[in-house]
């Protein structure tokens, strides 16, 4: 009874003491004015002069031709230093015009619902980065879309945190963010979620005009002992996930959406954590008829844990 007890106190077990705990994280969560950083002092320095620095080490890797930056950016969302490469090899392509609209569609790893948006400006080692006030009154006044607002998940979540940091190193202060967690696909297969999904999208591509960018900050194959398999990763495994990745992008972009589904769902023992946010790329760029190209600037099966990898894409597309 004592570790019943004791588990109940910490908000282990689903009870009225679990509810009052969420309740109070929520309520904690939701009367901050802005979203602090989470991962500073552990993904990146804290100090705007060290986190300077630390990306500028990053950038320096490659030096790629910027005078025509992607209007759709993929870059991981990795530990900065193991995925610095591919960090580089996308953030050196995205010198965008002040005043611009950046979307992010990050990988919700702890989001039960299939989309949230962060209504709440973003703090960064550099200052804050603004809300787009305009494109989020747009979505849910004038277009009335469920944006399942703030969402607990955003308070943790690394996959937004780190494009942040990149662009407001690049950008400045210069541009305001719509920032979007996308949950599990599973849910987007539920007839609730179908209801809202075509709206959802229909709106985010009204949104898109000349000074409007999306950015996806996602990972792609999650192979080996560490991530549940019981073999290690080989050089054969490898160029299958690069392989996987390279076709994958392909309908993303250049696929219809049954097609992207098709290929989709023969995809779990990969365990492709940005397969929902590609997913709902290939949504939208379908709904905008968008005729353009794209190209894969990087990629990597970077070694993460013994026997394991997670591989990463550095890409873009141009409309």
């Amino acid at each position: 009874m004592k570790i019943v007890n004791f588990l109940d106190e910490k908000g282990l077990l689903w009870s009225k003491n679990f509810e009052e705990i969420k309740n109070k994280a929520y309520e904690k969560w939701l009367s901050l004015p802005l979203r602090p950083m989470a991962y500073a002092n552990q993904a990146y320095p804290l100090s705007a002069s060290e986190a300077q620095f630390f990306i500028e080490d990053i950038l320096k890797l490659c030096n790629p031709d910027s005078s025509k930056p992607p209007k759709i950016l993929i870059a991981p969302h990795i530990d900065l230093r193991a995925g610095a490469k591919a960090f580089a090899e996308s953030y050196n392509r995205f010198k965008i015009p002040s005043g611009s609209r950046v979307i992010i569609f990050g990988v919700g790893h702890h989001l039960d619902l299939p989309w949230s948006i962060l209504t709440k400006d973003i703090a960064t080692p550099f200052g804050v980065i603004k809300n787009d006030r305009g494109g989020l009154l747009y979505l849910t006044k004038s277009k009335q879309v469920e944006v399942f607002p703030n969402h607990i998940a955003h308070k943790l979540e690394h996959s937004i945190e780190f494009q942040i940091l990149f662009l407001h190193h690049i950008l400045k202060d210069e541009f305001v963010v719509l920032p979007i967690l996308v949950g599990p696909l599973i849910i987007f297969f539920e007839n609730k979620t179908k209801e809202l999904l075509g709206k959802f999208i229909s709106a985010l591509s009204e949104l898109f005009d000349e000074r409007t960018y999306l950015v996806l900050g996602i990972d792609f194959c999650h192979l080996g002992p560490r991530y549940g398999d019981p073999f290690e990763v080989s050089e054969v495994h490898i160029q299958k996930v690069l392989e996987t990745d390279k076709k994958l992008l392909e309908l993303t972009f250049n696929g219809t959406s049954e097609e992207f589904l098709n290929e989709a769902k023969n995809l779990a023992p990969m365990k492709i954590c940005g397969l929902s946010s590609l997913y709902l790329l290939n949504l939208l760029l379908n709904k905008m008829n968008a005729k353009g190209d794209y190209q894969i600037f990087y990629q990597e099966a970077i070694p993460f844990g013994k026997g394991s990898i997670v591989s990463v894409a550095s890409a873009g597309y141009q409309f």
